[in-house]
């Protein structure tokens, strides 16, 4: 009965599957962290009863639990090695609870790489899904559900038609704007030279899948699928709920029958009373004729930029031949912000040529960085900007505060991944963030963001021409080569961690030559024995504090004279760099009383040594 269900595609209405995530969550049998797909191995009778429960509803087709079953996601639970066996699970469990009744469409989404996408080969997306789709060959069709980019779709096209199984294609929210369609249109017409079964959409609102729908059917004449979520889910004590009712999703689906749809079925939220009502108004009955009005694509108008743009003055700065300053001025929570600014005054007026602002470095709660950075820009007249750290901040509020960094007037950001949350105060309360999982793929989202773009595709107005810094650890082979990376992903300019010798900023300067990037090597006064004994330790990752250095501040017992040796030797040390070729010095304040003014003394000396070597004849 199954062959012949599949034969009724594009005939009589199916009913397909309501959400499988999101009802088999809901009995708390999937921890935290854990994929819902490892249910398939872990809790198997939790999933067949879902699934019977649908039959009984009156679907027609059963969604396997697999949508998320990818090395990828796998691997970040822990999984990689059971992936074979969570998704023939899948397909087995869908066919135990659907027997001849029902039909089985095998579960693929995206890798969920986001900006990480970048680093992957066509062939090794390829690769990823065709091994998950290989292990879903029991199926009767392969399910491609929630694609949104054409890369991806690409790949994924190509290792499902592979398994010889029909295929299904369904698009999920490419989000808004002018060129939404245009968008929508690239997914369909790739899916259709790709020889798909029936072509969709899921994962939207009600309103949205009916305007999706309409579009497709006037696009292409195979078959047109929808599964609408159930609504708008809000958060009640911790709770997704979801407001829309089986009456609802019935009205929607009988909107969407009478347009022309092939299959309707569920996404987020629905259950198998949803199903049931959905089931009751339009199974069975014969496909209708399209009746949805003609919606045709246009082509969007050119962005408001393309790449960098003339006037952003940091920019300038890094083309210009001038010796850059920059000095770092922490966003220390347990001082006023009048009193940062008063203190930076003093190294502004020794000649500093920027200032920056960490993002709670150590995982340690500071003053917002693009605050204080907006504010010292505006008083003391020098340009200023953030770090902006990934792994404290979700992809919502990194667009947000990449837009905000420029419509508060700072243009400029220093990418870095940060530190996480494990390592500060608020361990245990405060959570790793891993929307975006490293400074690339952040570089990636600001170089997008300039060209008038969010991740999705959505359009942007005044898009932020931020130009974009990124760090630098030691001059290791791995460390350059990540900074390739770096540059190739948008970064103009690069600060070092903490330099404590010329052989190693030499190292720094010849491995850096050709990248096409401002380097500035950084700076970091030692001001204590404990903390240079500390440092040569490797407590903290990628610095290291030659011996030589620390047998230096073993002579002095006094602290007094241990801090006057460290800012002796960072003279030294930024003369040195200077003399050899520093286009720039990024310089970290150094601790205790009296920072401020022994950083001011700090960038007077090195704008003497650079003035003096300008000065000097050739």
């Amino acid at each position: 009965m199954a062959a012949s269900l599949m034969d009724r595609l594009g005939k009589s209405a199916l009913v397909g599957s309501g959400a499988v995530g999101t009802c088999l969550r809901r009995t708390g049998d999937s921890p935290s962290g854990m994929p819902v797909e490892a249910l398939n191995l872990r809790n198997p009778g939790a999933v067949v009863s879902l699934h019977e429960s649908y039959v009984e509803a009156g679907s027609n087709i059963l969604v396997t639990n697999t949508f998320a079953a990818n090395r990828p996601s796998l691997e970040d639970a822990g999984l990689a090695d059971s992936l074979a066996h969570i998704n023939r699970e899948g397909v087995r469990l869908a066919r135990e609870a659907g027997g001849q009744d029902a039909l089985v469409w095998a579960s693929v989404g995206p890798l969920s790489l986001g900006l990480g996408l970048a680093d992957f080969s066509d062939g090794a997306l390829r690769a990823m899904f065709r091994e998950q789709c290989e292990a879903l060959s029991g199926a009767d069709a392969i399910l491609l559900e929630t694609f949104v980019d054409l890369r991806e779709a690409a790949a994924a096209l190509d290792a499902a038609g592979a398994t010889g199984l029909p295929v299904v294609f369904q698009i999920g929210n490419v989000g808004g704007g002018r060129d939404r369609l245009q968008r929508l249109g690239e997914l369909a017409d790739l899916a259709a030279a790709s020889g798909v079964a029936a072509v969709g959409s899921n994962c939207q609102q009600a309103g949205d899948i009916i305007e999706t729908a309409a579009f497709l059917l006037g696009r292409t004449s195979l078959p047109v699928t929808a599964a609408p979520n159930a609504g708008h889910a809000t958060v009640e004590r911790g709770v997704v709920i979801y407001h829309f009712s089986p009456e609802d999703l019935k009205k929607a689906g009988i909107v969407l029958w009478e347009m022309g749809v092939a299959v309707v079925g569920g996404c987020c939220g629905t259950t198998p009373d949803h199903i049931r009502a959905l089931a009751q108004a339009i199974g069975g009955r014969p496909v209708a004729p399209r009746r949805a009005p003609a919606v045709t694509a246009r082509k969007s108008a050119p962005g408001a930029a393309a790449g960098p743009r003339a006037g952003n003055p940091v920019r300038e700065l890094m083309k210009s031949d001038r010796f850059l300053v920059s000095v770092e001025i922490r966003a220390d929570r347990r001082s006023a912000l009048e009193g940062i600014i008063a203190g930076a005054s003093s190294i502004a007026a020794a000649g500093a040529d920027l200032f920056d602002v960490p993002d709670n470095p150590a995982a340690t709660v500071g003053r917002d960085a693009m605050v204080v950075a907006a504010r010292l820009q505006s008083a003391l007249g020098r340009p200023a900007f953030p770090h902006k750290s990934v792994v404290q901040a979700n992809l919502l509020q990194l667009h947000s505060s990449l837009i905000g960094c420029w419509d508060l007037g700072l243009r400029a950001v220093l990418a870095v991944t940060g530190d996480p949350p494990s390592l500060g105060h608020l361990a245990g309360m405060a959570r790793l963030v891993t929307d975006i999982k490293s400074s690339v793929e952040l570089l990636r989202l600001i170089r997008e963001l300039r060209n008038g773009r969010m991740i999705n595709g959505e359009e942007i107005g005044d898009p932020p021409d931020l130009c974009a810094g990124c760090a630098v650890g030691q001059p290791t082979p791995q460390q350059l080569s990540w900074l390739k990376k770096k540059v190739e992903a948008g970064a103009e300019f690069a600060f070092s961690q903490p330099i404590f010798d010329v052989d190693t900023f030499l190292r720094l300067k010849d491995g850096t030559d050709g990248l096409g990037l401002r380097v500035f090597p950084g700076l970091m006064p030692l001001t204590s024995r404990r903390g240079a004994e500390s440092l040569a330790s490797g407590r903290v990752p990628g610095v290291r504090v030659p011996e030589q250095v620390v047998e230096q501040f073993r002579r002095y017992d006094e602290p007094a004279d241990q801090r006057k040796l460290g800012l002796d030797l960072a003279r030294d040390l930024a003369a040195r760099m200077i003399e050899d070729g520093a286009s720039g010095i990024y310089l970290i304040m150094p601790f205790g009383r009296g920072c401020y003014e022994e950083t001011a003394s700090l960038v007077s000396h090195m704008r003497k040594v650079a003035s003096s070597k300008t000065a000097s004849p050739r």
